[in-house]
């Protein structure tokens, strides 16, 4: 599991580096973020935790697809286009996991990518997790399987720091 989430680490690192010196090239029709095809996985893998103090609750993505989920379109800044994507608001994922408002969260990617910011402003940005795109698994080279998005009305759909792809944990602090 460790060697795996140091591979899967490496590819998106090389995958955001790559995003970062070429994202003025077409994206192709199979893999508009580039890069080689990675495996999703597996249903009941761990996938994400939310540590909250001494608390930490692991989730598979049958554990995220078990709770409230609604089906969003947003212009995708990254591919320049409308995607549609199922998601958990990050209001109820807060709640889930005991988060009060006023707490920090720091966002955390496989590629240790880092962005903190209170719960209250993720709300108020209208913040939400992605567990699918367009009713299908996020590919890991697609940024997925999990990350933080935004809609076109919210005041960070262009700001793009607290867009965390490949999202792996959130550290309350």
């Amino acid at each position: 599991m460790l060697m795996a989430k140091k591979v899967l680490s490496v590819l998106v690192s090389a995958l955001l580096l790559t995003l970062t010196f070429t994202s003025s090239s077409t994206a192709s029709e199979t893999n508009p973020y580039g890069g080689t095809a990675v495996k999703p996985p597996g249903n009941n893998e761990i996938i994400f935790t939310v540590t909250n103090g001494k608390s930490s609750k692991k989730y598979s993505m049958n554990l995220l697809k078990a709770m409230k989920t609604t089906t969003i379109k947003i212009y995708e800044p990254f591919v320049k286009k409308e995607q549609s994507f199922t998601v958990i608001t990050m209001a109820d994922l807060g709640k889930e996991n005991g988060i009060s408002q006023s707490s920090t969260l720091k966002t955390i990617a496989l590629n240790d990518y880092a962005y903190s910011n209170t719960l209250k402003n993720f709300v108020a940005a209208k913040g939400y997790i992605a567990i699918a795109r367009n009713g299908k698994p996020i590919p890991y080279d697609q940024g997925g399987p999990i990350r933080i998005i935004f809609p076109k009305d919210s005041r960070w759909a262009k700001y793009l720091d607290p867009w965390n792809w490949s999202l792996s944990s959130i550290v309350v602090k």
